[in-house]
């Protein structure tokens, strides 16, 4: 019988060529590189997941509780979602790490800042900060004293001392070492402004009006024809003070006198002094300068 010639005819295999010595030395150079560029992508992806945001939220601020200027001339603005720098007009970088919920705040020297409120979206630990200090311009933070127990709403560095007014049991206390802090007076208050050259003189906003302490905040004394003031800053340029209405007045006497300057267009937030300036924060995160001791304003920042 015939065989089928296919089943007859043995099968050939091909040879296979080993790689030419100059392909086989491709090899390692193209892994390698495929290995750096993801590599580098890797290390990309964690920059940017770690990086503060280069622009506000998409609502804004979300509220500004506080501002401070510090020594190079740059406004920082304390907010609901962490601590920013105004850069333009239009333009407000996320410098804070994290996101945290910042109530008081105020500048304490070249790239430090102390601060209070509440930790951010991932943020760790006791719902009240108590007092936090970043001595990296407000990149990172950490707690100094009263973890869980305080959550200022206001807060003043100056004279090697820090002033805060706790909203959580109403108390007006001092520090001069960051940790161990003297109450001093209780009573509901607001806006709070300390003497930039008398370490004892302090005027606040009460319920019961306008008042003055000459012993560092342990008793108060009504200051007769002051108004009620949304916000408060005292520099050694002057000592101004912001209705609810934006009305602007200034005293040259600490609060004995007052002259009526300008009007803020907008409910005011915060104010602060530094560079030249005077700024105030209104709602709708629109940020407002004077440069004539608060005569006049003009924009200094708004949300696009």
């Amino acid at each position: 019988m015939r065989q089928n010639a296919a089943t007859a005819r043995p099968a050939t295999r091909q040879a296979t060529r080993p790689p030419s010595p100059r392909a086989a030395a491709r090899w390692p150079i193209v892994a390698g590189l495929v290995v750096a560029a993801l590599a580098a992508a890797l290390v990309a992806y964690a920059v940017r997941s770690s990086a503060p945001d280069s622009h506000p939220t998409a609502d804004g601020f979300g509220h500004v509780h506080g501002m401070a200027v510090d020594d190079t001339g740059a406004l920082f603005v304390a907010t609901h979602v962490g601590l920013y720098r105004v850069q333009d007009r239009n333009t407000a970088v996320r410098v804070s790490a994290e996101t945290p919920d910042l109530m008081g705040f105020t500048t304490d020297g070249p790239g430090r800042f102390l601060a209070s409120g509440h930790p951010g979206a991932h943020g760790d630990g006791p719902a009240n900060l108590g007092l936090i200090e970043s001595t990296d311009g407000g990149v990172t933070w950490r707690n100094t004293s009263l973890a869980g127990a305080a959550d200022f709403h206001g807060l003043q560095a100056a004279h090697g001392a820090v002033y805060g007014y706790n909203s959580t049991d109403g108390v007006f206390m001092v520090s001069t070492g960051r940790e161990t802090w003297d109450r001093r007076s209780a009573g509901a208050m607001g806006a709070f402004a300390v003497s930039p050259t008398d370490a004892d003189t302090v005027l606040a906003v009460t319920r019961a009006g306008l008042q003055r302490s000459t012993d560092g905040g342990r008793t108060w004394q009504p200051v007769p024809g002051g108004g009620g003031f949304a916000a408060m800053s005292w520099t050694t340029a002057g000592l101004w003070g912001i209705g609810p209405d934006g009305a602007v007045r200034q005293s040259a006497d600490g609060g004995t006198t007052w002259q009526q300057r300008g009007t803020v267009p907008g409910e005011p937030h915060a104010v602060t002094a530094g560079a030249g300036a005077l700024y105030v924060a209104v709602t709708g995160d629109t940020i407002f300068a004077s440069r004539d001791s608060g005569v006049t304003w003009v924009p200094h920042y708004s949300p696009r």
